[in-house]
């Protein structure tokens, strides 16, 4: 029985001593290059994204909702999420943009117009939530903008969804 428990130990013993340790960067960057153009040539309207984001911006995710070949009438949408990391302070943004006419009720219910802001010279509606979670949001034309702090724990700063929203710029191919 001693030795039946010795190899057993054994074997964990060694398992633990080749077991992958964490320690690295849990935050695992994404190119959002390629997503962003593809969605771009088949959104039926003028796509912007950000341009020039410090490097402590880190795109952790990027969704789109754009069949190839869409129609100038069809629904798309582009979801971006960022970490922002100041030296192990970390916190969320996200970007949203799409011609959905419910956008700003799907993704933020029923969250009021609390106020404006200007940002790069242009007028955003700041939105807040009953625990202070802030969106900025933005219709130019049939498409809908909406930065926010992804309205749970961790949000980002109201000047880092400013920065965010600045640096928004026609994309190019």
């Amino acid at each position: 029985m001693t030795l039946s428990l010795g190899v057993v130990m054994a074997g964990v013993l060694l398992f633990a001593l080749f077991m992958p340790r964490g320690g690295g960067d849990a935050v695992k960057a994404v190119d959002t290059a390629a997503p962003v153009t593809a969605f771009a040539r088949s959104a039926p309207f003028a796509v912007v994204a950000p341009v020039g984001l410090p490097g402590f911006w880190k795109a952790t995710s990027i969704r789109t909702d754009a069949p190839s070949g869409a129609s100038r009438t069809q629904t798309v949408e582009l979801t971006i999420g960022y970490v922002v990391d100041r030296s192990g302070n970390r916190t969320y943004a996200q970007l949203n943009e799409g011609n959905a006419s419910d956008a700003v009720k799907r993704i933020l219910a029923d969250r009021p117009v609390t106020g404006a802001v200007e940002v790069a010279g242009e007028s955003w509606q700041e939105r807040r939530d009953d625990a202070g979670h802030l969106a900025l949001t933005r219709q130019a034309g049939d498409v809908v903008l909406i930065v926010s702090d992804g309205g749970g724990k961790g949000g980002a700063s109201p000047a880092d969804l400013s920065t965010l929203a600045a640096s928004l710029r026609p994309h190019t191919a």
